[in-house]
C-alpha cells in the first residue's frame, strides 16, 4: 500500500490552518450571498425576497436543493451504512429519490410553476372551498413549520457544533452559534432567496472538491482501484462479492432487496403532489419548463455528492475488516475514522469545510421558506386586510425577516435541548407519511374534498400508533422485530407499507360517499391547475360554460414511462462508476455506455413531454407568466 508523503505538522499550526480555511469559507458565502440579489436584480417585494423574482435557472435550483439534503447527518450515516453494506449503498438513496423525482419532473413541475401560487399550503386555497380551504393552508403551514423545519434547524446547528467542536476544543454551544449565525443570518437578511441558492451552489463545489481529495487520497493509498480491490479480496475471503456487488445482496441483514423495495414504495408514494422545501425551488424558475429541469439537477447533483462521500470508505473496509460487521453506534464513526487516517494534515479544514456547507444549506433553506410559509400562509389568512403583510410592501419582507429570527429562535431551542426531540420529530412526520397517497389523489381525482383531507390526516397517526401495537404481537412479526436491529428496521418499513395501504382506503371511502368541492372550485381549479388523471366531468363542465378547451394528451402515463427510462438512466451511471472504483472496469464500461444510451433516450423523450405539458397548460396569472 503507498503513503503519501504527508508532512507532519504540529498539531496547533495544523489547525491553525484548518480554521484559516474555513474562515475564508465563511466569508466568502458571505460576501456571495450578500450581493446575489444584487447579482440577479430580483427586485422589491415578497416575490423578489422569497422566489428571487422567479428567475433563478433551474439547473442553479437543482444543485440548491440537492445540497439541502446533505444535512449534519448525511455523513455519518451514509458512511456508516456503507461500512456494514460496501457497494450496494447506492441503492439505498437511488430507490428513495430516483423514480420519485423523476415523477415531480415529468408529471408536476410544470403544473406547479404554472399556477403562479408562492408556497406549498397556498394550493389547499385553490383546490378546495370555504372555510375548510382556510384551514388547511394554515394547517398545512404551522405544521411544516414546526414538524418538518424547526427540528431540521436544530439538527443542522446541532450539526455544526458536532463538526466544530471536537477539531477546535469548542465546548459550549453558544461559541458554535457565535460563531456561524452571525454570517449565516446576515447573507440571508440581505438577499433572501437568491442568496440561498448562491451559496448553495458554493456549498456544492466544496463538498464535491473535499470529496474528490479524499477519494483521491484513498485510491492513492491502496495501489488505485484494482489494488483496493484485491486488499478487500484479502481483507474480506469470504464476503469480498457482497461488498462490491452491483445489486443487493439477498438476505443481506442491513440492505436487502426487500429493504431496498420498501425504500422505493415508502418516499415514492406521494411525491410531488404536495411541496416543501422543493416547491421553492420550484416557484422560483424562470419558466415551467426550467422548473422540470430541477429534479433531473438535483438527482444528479445529489448523487455525485453521495458516491463522491459514499466511495472512500472502501479503503476503512480493506484496512479494518472489523467494520463490516460493526454496531450502528461504531459505523457512525467511519466518515471520522476517514478524514484522520487518509486526509493530509491541514487539509482537514477542506473536509470542515464540507461538512459545515452541507450544514449550511439546510440551515438557511429551512431559515428563509419557513419565514415566508408563516408570512403567506399564516398571517396574511389571519390578518388578510393588514397593509403591513401586502405582497408588494417592504413591510412585508422586515416581517418575514422577524418570522424568520424567530423559527430560528425556535431551531436553537432545539438544539440546546436534548437528541429525544429529533425522535419525537421522526415519530410524527413518520406517522403522518401514512397518508401520502392522498397528495397524489388531490391532482389526480375530482372527488377528493376537505372531508377526505380530514379523514386522511386523521387516520395516518391512529393507523400509525395501531399497527405499532397490534403488529408486535403477531408471532412471526415479533420474531422477524427480534432477528437483529436491521431486521426491526425492515419491519419497521414493512408497517410503514401497510399503514399507507389502509390509511388510502378509508379516505378513498369518504370521498366516495361524501360530496365533492363545489363545481365552481373544482372548475377553478381545473382551469388554474389543468390537473392530469380522473377530471371527466369538471372537464365537461369547463367545456360547456368556454366552448373551447384544447386536447388532453395522455400525460400520466407518458410522463410515468418515460421516468422509468430516466430512473434506469441515472442509476446505471452511478452503478457503472461504483464498479471504475474497484477496478471492474467490464462491468463500468457496460453500465456506462447502457447509461449513455439511457440518457440519449430519455432526453428527447423528456424535452417531448414537457413541451406538450406547456401546450396543455392554460394561461397563468399574469404575474406567473414569462
Amino acid at each position: 500500500m503507498n503513503e503519501l508523503p504527508f508532512t507532519i505538522m504540529p498539531f496547533a499550526t495544523a489547525h491553525t490552518i484548518d480554521a484559516v480555511v474555513i474562515g475564508i469559507y465563511l466569508l466568502v458565502s458571505f460576501g456571495l450571498g450578500a450581493f446575489a440579489s444584487r447579482l440577479l436584480n430580483t427586485g422589491e417585494g415578497e416575490e423578489g425576497y422569497y422566489l428571487a423574482g422567479r428567475k433563478i435557472p433551474g439547473w442553479v435550483n437543482g444543485i440548491s436543493y440537492a445540497v439541502t439534503a446533505m444535512n449534519a447527518d448525511v455523513a455519518p450515516l451514509y458512511c456508516g451504512l456503507t461500512a456494514v453494506i460496501g457497494l450496494p449503498i447506492a441503492w439505498y438513496y437511488l430507490s428513495r429519490f430516483t423514480f420519485a423525482w423523476m415523477l415531480v419532473a415529468l408529471l408536476f413541475a410544470v403544473r406547479w410553476r404554472s399556477m403562479g401560487i408562492h408556497t406549498g399550503p397556498e394550493f389547499y386555497s385553490i383546490r378546495f372551498g370555504g372555510h375548510g380551504a382556510k384551514f388547511v393552508r394554515v394547517y398545512s403551514a404551522l405544521f411544516a413549520i414546526a414538524i418538518n423545519m424547526v427540528p431540521w434547524l436544530g439538527a443542522g446547528l446541532l450539526g455544526t457544533h458536532k463538526i466544530l467542536g471536537p477539531v477546535f476544543g469548542i465546548e459550549s454551544k453558544f461559541t458554535t452559534l457565535a460563531l456561524v449565525l452571525p454570517l449565516l443570518v446576515a447573507y440571508v437578511w440581505i438577499s433572501g432567496f437568491a442568496g440561498v441558492v448562491f451559496t448553495d451552489v458554493l456549498q456544492s463545489a466544496v463538498i464535491v472538491l473535499a470529496s474528490v481529495i479524499l477519494l483521491g487520497t484513498v485510491l492513492f493509498n491502496h495501489g488505485g482501484p484494482v489494488g483496493l480491490a484485491e486488499e478487500l479480496v484479502a481483507a474480506h475471503p469470504a464476503e469480498h462479492e457482497q461488498i462490491m456487488s452491483i445489486f443487493p445482496v439477498p438476505g443481506h441483514a442491513v440492505l436487502g432487496p426487500l429493504v431496498v423495495l420498501a425504500w422505493f414504495i415508502v418516499p415514492t408514494i406521494g411525491r410531488g403532489g404536495s411541496v416543501d422545501l422543493d416547491g421553492q425551488r420550484l416557484f422560483s424558475a424562470r419558466t415551467p419548463r426550467e422548473a422540470a429541469k430541477v429534479p433531473i439537477w438535483a438527482a444528479g447533483a445529489l448523487y455525485l455528492m453521495l458516491l463522491l462521500l459514499t466511495l472512500p470508505v472502501l479503503g476503512l473496509l480493506a484496512s479494518r475488516p472489523e467494520l463490516y460487521h460493526a454496531s450502528p453506534s461504531v459505523r457512525e464513526e467511519t466518515y471520522g475514522m476517514l478524514l484522520d487516517e487518509h486526509l493530509p494534515v491541514g487539509v482537514l479544514g477542506i473536509a470542515l469545510a464540507a461538512l459545515l456547507a452541507s450544514v449550511m444549506s439546510t440551515i438557511d433553506s429551512h431559515m428563509n421558506y419557513g419565514a415566508q410559509t408563516f408570512v403567506n400562509d399564516v398571517l396574511r389568512q389571519i390578518l388578510p386586510k393588514s397593509k403591513w403583510l401586502d405582497p408588494e410592501s417592504s413591510s412585508c419582507v422586515w416581517i418575514g425577516r422577524l418570522a424568520m429570527l424567530g423559527i430560528l429562535a425556535c431551531g436553537v431551542g432545539v438544539m440546546l435541548a436534548a437528541d429525544s426531540l429529533f425522535r419525537i420529530a421522526t415519530i410524527i412526520a413518520g406517522m403522518f407519511a401514512s397518508s401520502a397517497a392522498f397528495f397524489w389523489a388531490q391532482w389526480w381525482w375530482w372527488r377528493v374534498n376537505f372531508l377526505s383531507w380530514v379523514a386522511a390526516m386523521v387516520c395516518g397517526p391512529f393507523v400509525y400508533f395501531g399497527l405499532g401495537w397490534l403488529l408486535p404481537h403477531n408471532e412471526w412479526w415479533a420474531a422477524q422485530i427480534a432477528v437483529s436491529p436491521a431486521n426491526a428496521d425492515t419491519m419497521a418499513m414493512l408497517q410503514a407499507v401497510i399503514s399507507i395501504g389502509l390509511t388510502t382506503v378509508v379516505w378513498f371511502t369518504v370521498a366516495l360517499v361524501t360530496a365533492p368541492e363545489s363545481e365552481a372550485t373544482l372548475r377553478n381549479f381545473y382551469r388554474r391547475a389543468r390537473p392530469l388523471g380522473l377530471w371527466g366531468p369538471i372537464r365537461k363542465s369547463v367545456l360547456a360554460e368556454e366552448g373551447n378547451l384544447s386536447p388532453v394528451p395522455r400525460l400520466l402515463l407518458a410522463g410515468t414511462l418515460i421516468g422509468v427510462v430516466g430512473a434506469v438512466w441515472i442509476a446505471s451511471a452511478v452503478l457503472g462508476l461504483s464498479q471504475l472504483a474497484v477496478g471492474r472496469y467490464v462491468n463500468a464500461i457496460v453500465l456506462v455506455m447502457f447509461s449513455l444510451v439511457g440518457a440519449a433516450v430519455f432526453l428527447p423523450l423528456f424535452r417531448w413531454h414537457i413541451k406538450r405539458m406547456e401546450d396543455s397548460q392554460f394561461a397563468a396569472p399574469a404575474k406567473a407568466m414569462d
